[in-house]
């Protein structure tokens, strides 16, 4: 169990409150390391998925010895914490599990998921320093195979359901509403097989470069190039979330702009956050409302002759009319 820091000073306090749980969060932040021993491929794919997750990831370079996340995952838990990352990647290597990549999910600073894979080995090189990508570029994802819309209650199809939701996470970039076609320039493909008597398919990562061409129409035709590394994992062990923190981690506040659902109609939450209602009244009856009296609108001598005069050349039925009327209103 991680401590609890009790803020002495109003520094302190801020910092603490900035790492709770806010109504919109930020994009989570990936922490890339690895163990004592960290062989080429292996680096090879900490540096690959670094590169495609620059700014928001971390990579340490220090070796870590004796952290096994599936036995005990404190130690990853604090870094993790300590360098406000919601997302791990941890490589490492042994005899009896080569080169292994493990994904996990951090929620309130422990681990919430976890999934293992197994990196198998590759005839060519890694080519992390051929993939000529710019920082935060939004790449365009690509799950195919039918194991990844699997939506039945085994254990597989949940296992890669997280596994995709991982991927999601980590590769997905920063949340806009609006997307620059000029700014797609590359797929990153994650394919699988079909399951075969109860075994688990080999998943494959490949990245393809896009390369738009002059086709005689309005739409340019679009070609891909494979750029990169060659990456194919074996599903390892895995760790599902609990049910209970898993119902903790998936609520959601009420975001600005967003509709209330209630009971009570018209209320609704304006740009701000701020609840705002709307009322509806009845017709008003403006008969017996006093108003105030000004001088400016009472009638001078000169007004009050020249009515007279108007009177006089006026049908007398027209005047006694017209004086009804105006005692009426007075």
């Amino acid at each position: 169990m991680l401590r609890e820091i009790k803020p002495r000073n109003a520094r302190t306090a801020r910092i603490v409150k900035a790492r709770e749980p806010q109504l919109i969060e930020d994009r989570k932040k990936t922490l890339l390391l690895h163990g004592s021993k960290c062989p080429l491929p292996l680096h090879g794919v900490l540096r690959t998925f670094h590169k495609l997750t620059k700014p928001h990831s971390v990579l340490l370079n220090k070796k870590n010895e004796n952290i096994h996340p599936f036995e005990n995952a404190e130690s990853l838990e604090f870094l993790a914490k300590k360098n406000e990352c919601g997302l791990v990647v941890w490589g490492s290597s042994s005899k009896k599990r080569p080169n292994t990549v493990t994904l996990m999910r951090m929620f309130d600073s422990k681990a919430l998921e976890m999934v293992e894979l197994l990196l198998m080995p590759s005839p060519g090189d890694m080519g992390e320093q051929q993939m000529q990508i710019g920082i935060s570029m939004k790449p365009m994802l690509l799950f195919a195979g039918t194991v990844w819309d699997d939506e039945s209650a085994t254990d597989q199809s949940r296992t890669y359901a997280m596994l995709k939701s991982l991927f999601l996470d980590i590769f997905s970039g920063e949340e806009t509403k609006t997307v620059d076609v000029a700014g797609l320039q590359y797929i990153l493909m994650i394919a699988a097989g079909d399951a075969q008597n109860n075994t688990n398919p080999i998943i494959h990562l490949r990245w393809y470069k896009i390369r738009t061409e002059k086709s005689g129409q309005k739409i340019p035709r679009v070609e891909v190039d494979p750029v990169g590394a060659e990456m194919d994992f074996a599903l390892g062990r895995a760790r599902l979330a609990d049910a209970g923190m898993m119902k903790e981690a998936m609520k959601k506040g009420k975001r600005p702009n967003e509709e209330i659902k209630s009971k009570q109609k018209n209320i609704g939450m304006d740009a701000i956050g701020d609840k705002i209602g709307r009322v509806h009244l009845g017709r008003q009856d403006l008969s017996g409302l006093q108003t105030r009296k000004m001088k400016g609108l009472k009638r001078g001598a000169a007004q009050i002759e020249s009515d007279e005069e108007i009177e006089e050349d006026l049908d007398p039925d027209v005047v006694e009319e017209d004086v009804h009327k105006k005692a009426r209103l007075v």
